[in-house]
């Protein structure tokens, strides 16, 4: 006999939600890792770049601060006193960090307007690429979230250096970055210079202390890069797997492992 134990629990009340404006990116980076550091738990903070909010003004008329260097959307979704406190402590951190502007609404119109705003920006982005070349790589490296506001300085230096527009949104909560790289993929130079610096960011998150990947996968554009991340064990421990599961290497071939060596299988199960 199967038996399912199961439990009711009052739905939450709507969420708060509040937003802090930043007048440059590293301020709003370092709010995240001083807000996280409390032991905060919000369900949702988010990270938006100046330019990504133009954009999504271009999109969809959502009225966000263009002028802003960056801007954070916070949710807390707990009862009622403990959602207040948590929009209290994160306005405070973010007052303490340097935020122009840090408002809050219980309103759930308003909320729905900043998440939808966020929800959009991938929309906003292909659009902006679709008139401007056509080319787009969106990154998904994961960071601590102590290193985003470095991480921050080092995307603003591969601007300079590359001339190419980096965007950047995050699930900024978990350190998770989705950096994006514009370029015109008519132009060869070009797509071979977005293509190093994507290469470049997955870099600089490993040394930074995180992964190429925090939610996309590896897939086949990222499969030269697994190989820098994971050791010799892992990269045999990763094999072993997929020789055992797929030993004539029908599934999904040429994706995330193919770029392994396969002599690091040499020995296992001896």
């Amino acid at each position: 006999m199967v038996e399912a134990t199961v439990r009711l629990v009052p739905a939450l009340p709507d969420p708060l939600t509040a937003i802090a404006v930043f007048g440059d990116e590293q301020s709003a980076a370092a709010t995240v890792a001083a807000y996280m550091a409390t032991g905060a738990q919000p369900s949702m903070l988010e990270f938006i770049d100046r330019m990504t909010l133009r954009l999504l003004n271009e999109f969809g008329d959502f009225g966000l601060p263009e002028d802003a260097g960056a801007m954070l959307i916070m949710q807390a979704d707990g009862p009622p006193e403990e959602a207040r406190a948590a929009v209290a402590g994160f306005s405070g951190v973010a007052e303490a960090q340097g935020a122009v502007e840090v408002a809050y609404s219980d309103d759930p119109e308003d909320s729905e307007t900043f998440v939808l705003a966020r929800r959009m920006a991938q929309p906003a982005w292909e659009k902006y690429a679709a008139a401007h070349g056509g080319g787009q790589l969106l990154d998904d490296v994961c960071l601590p979230r102590g290193a985003m506001r470095e991480f921050c300085d080092r995307l603003a230096a591969l601007r300079a250096e590359s001339g190419l527009m980096i965007t950047l949104i995050a699930h900024a909560g978990d350190g998770n970055a989705h950096p994006s790289v514009f370029f015109d993929a008519g132009d060869p130079a070009e797509t071979a210079k977005a293509q190093d610096v994507f290469g470049e960011i997955m870099r600089i998150g490993l040394e930074l202390g995180g992964t190429i990947t925090g939610e996309h996968g590896i897939g086949y554009l990222k499969r030269d890069w697994l190989g820098q991340e994971i050791d010799e064990p892992a990269r045999r421990l990763h094999l072993a797997v997929k020789e055992a599961l797929d030993p004539r290497g029908i599934l999904n071939p040429g994706k995330m492992l193919s770029r392994l060596d396969r002599e690091s299988l040499a020995g296992i199960g001896g």
